[in-house]
């Protein structure tokens, strides 16, 4: 049997959703906003704006648009890369983030989360494994606890 611990799938589904719908809302606004920007005396570095509202209309608004979807999409595919799935049985745990995937059999004296990072602790008290990922606290402490690992709320006390 095996426990996947990772993030929600609405979660998982809304990034690839609303950051791309978020992008080219920005961009649009942007855009939309480029000329009153160039008009203001006050305001810095007034090049970058006035190249873009110098582009005529339709195709500002729809360049700006296209841009900020694109770059939405970027960030939807950055976060799905750094995302941290942990997968647990009893007698392995895979930890896979950035595109890569680590196995572990060892025998562990502790795991738990330090901040944001899972922290696999060997028998003989080496750090094994240090990931940083959103994982549910309540999940990940169900999924090891259910395969007999030796979960602990709090990092251990050093010896």
């Amino acid at each position: 049997m095996e426990t996947i611990v990772d993030e929600p799938q609405w979660l998982r589904t809304a990034s690839w959703l609303g950051c791309p719908l978020a992008g080219a809302a920005l961009g649009w606004f942007l855009q939309s906003i480029s000329g009153w920007v160039v008009s203001l005396s006050w305001v810095p570095f007034k090049g970058p704006f006035q190249l873009v509202s110098d582009i005529p209309q339709p195709w500002g608004a729809l360049g700006g648009m296209g841009a900020g979807l694109v770059l939405g999409l970027l960030f939807a595919a950055v976060w799905a890369h750094e995302r941290l799935i942990v997968k647990v049985t009893p007698t392995r745990i895979t930890l896979t983030s950035k595109g890569r995937s680590r196995a572990y059999e060892a025998q562990l004296q502790a795991v738990f989360l330090d901040g944001k990072e899972l922290v696999l602790l060997a028998a003989d008290g080496r750090e094994l494994a240090r990931e940083k990922g959103d994982v549910d606290r309540e999940a990940i402490a169900k999924a090891f606890t259910e395969h007999g690992y030796p979960w602990h709320t709090e990092p251990p006390a050093v010896k």
